[in-house]
């Protein structure tokens, strides 16, 4: 089940926030997961952990979890910024 989960995630550059290098946040819609970080690398990361945990706690519990939107419904809805896919394997 975990394989099949691959969820396009949008990464929006706040310059206002964070270090001399701006401030990054991620987010997940199908899932309502909203991360940042003051990396593309810290946000990803952690977007990354959230995801998987909720994953987990979703099998754990006998949980539904939307099922992944298309990406490139996803990118032609977010082209002013980056969209990049996120898998829940750890």
């Amino acid at each position: 089940m975990k394989e099949d989960l691959v969820y396009p995630a949008i990464v929006i550059k706040d310059d206002e926030k964070g270090t001399n290098t701006g401030f990054f946040s991620i987010l997940i819609p199908d899932l309502g997961i909203s991360t940042d970080g003051e990396s593309v690398v810290d946000a990803y990361i952690k977007a990354k952990e959230y995801l998987c945990a909720t994953v987990d706690c979703a099998i754990k519990f006998d949980c539904e979890i939307n099922a992944p939107s298309e990406f490139e419904k996803v990118y032609k809805d977010n082209k002013e910024n980056i969209v990049l896919l996120i898998d829940a394997l750890a």
